[in-house]
């Protein structure tokens, strides 16, 4: 073979494989891009998305582990169980809807942006795919549905309450009610329709007087007080048994007012609780109430009486008072009875 054949032959060869290189060299410096950033933190969502970021710092999600109702409640998280919900692992990883895992990192951000947003590949889950912005979200229909929240908020049923629930039925979610729509400024001025990241719900008075319509009325020698679930979509009182919602009376007669007395408390009680809630009840009866049930009951009215006032309270922990700040005052009421 001559000499400049070989020479040829040779400088073919290191062409191709100079090209490969260089193709191969490019892939990985796209993939090197590609998984450039690791989502683990919401601190890492605040410089873009400022406005999410500030509604959801001082949340009951950002505070979800180093609240210290929690913290007692869970005995300081010696109840490891606890963990699963209030510092969970990315829900996608262990699957929406299913027992969520708990994470041993950043223990101040709760329940946060990368709880719900990140998914199993490392991406970022959301409702509209934005292939142009840094954090390249990809719309995910699975993101969006109520077992995102079932995996944490059904724990105690309160997901299963919504699906049997006439809300579901209509097709009005857990997002229509706890993250309803904003319209929200992008850096460039334009706007897009997003969602609040404040998550009301127990601790928000407003919203806990959306939930119930109250009546107190006088039927003959009856009161009847009623209560119906008018705007929860699930149970009410819902989530923790140590949730309660009370009904209370007490009559005013010449002779002076009458102590308060408790009409009927909505409340899922402890397993090990062996007294009812409210007389009649069976020992473990739920008596939560349902989307759209209503409960009255009816009390014999003293003959001497000139008036009754009517309390309905919502009491973070059935151990607590009415002047405990766990307590919110929902209503007010008297009927003048002469």
């Amino acid at each position: 073979m001559k000499l400049s054949t070989r020479i040829g032959i040779v400088a073919t060869v290191l062409a191709v494989f100079g090209g490969t290189i260089a193709f191969l060299s490019a892939g990985a410096e796209t993939v090197a891009q590609t998984a450039a950033v690791r989502w683990e933190s919401a601190a890492q969502c605040k410089s873009c998305h400022e406005d999410v970021f500030a509604e959801w710092q001082g949340s009951h999600h950002q505070i979800a582990y180093t609240n210290p109702e929690v913290r007692a409640l869970s005995d300081d998280f010696r109840k490891e169980e606890c963990m699963d919900c209030h510092l969970p692992r990315p829900l996608a990883v262990t699957g929406f809807g299913k027992r969520t895992l708990p994470r041993r990192t950043h223990f101040d951000e709760g329940v946060s942006c990368i709880s719900c947003h990140l998914a199993a590949d490392g991406g970022i889950l959301a409702r509209n795919d934005r292939p142009e912005v840094p954090c390249k979200p990809r719309a995910s229909e699975a993101f969006l549905a109520a077992d995102t929240c079932a995996s944490c908020h059904n724990q105690h049923g309160t997901t299963d309450q919504w699906r049997a629930s006439h809300y579901f039925k209509q097709g009005t979610d857990c997002a229509a009610c706890h993250m309803p729509a904003v319209t929200r400024t992008r850096q460039d001025g334009s706007t897009r329709l997003g969602r609040r990241h404040v998550y009301d719900g127990c601790h928000d008075p407003a919203t806990l007087r959306s939930a119930g319509k109250w009546d107190v009325t006088r039927d003959g020698d009856e009161l009847v007080l009623a209560l119906t679930n008018v705007g929860a979509g699930h149970n009410f009182p819902t989530e923790e048994r140590h949730r309660a919602v009370d009904m209370l009376y007490r009559f005013v007669t010449v002779a002076g007012t009458g102590d308060w007395q408790r009409a009927w408390r909505f409340r899922m009680p402890y397993r090990d609780e062996m007294e009812p809630i409210n007389p009649g009840n069976q020992p473990g009866e739920n008596t939560q109430l349902p989307a759209g049930a209503t409960k009255a009951i009816r009390v014999p009215i003293p003959a001497d009486a000139t008036a009754v006032e009517a309390r309905l309270w919502y009491r973070l922990t059935p151990f607590c008072g009415d002047d405990d700040p766990r307590s919110t005052l929902l209503e007010e009421r008297k009927v003048e009875l002469r």
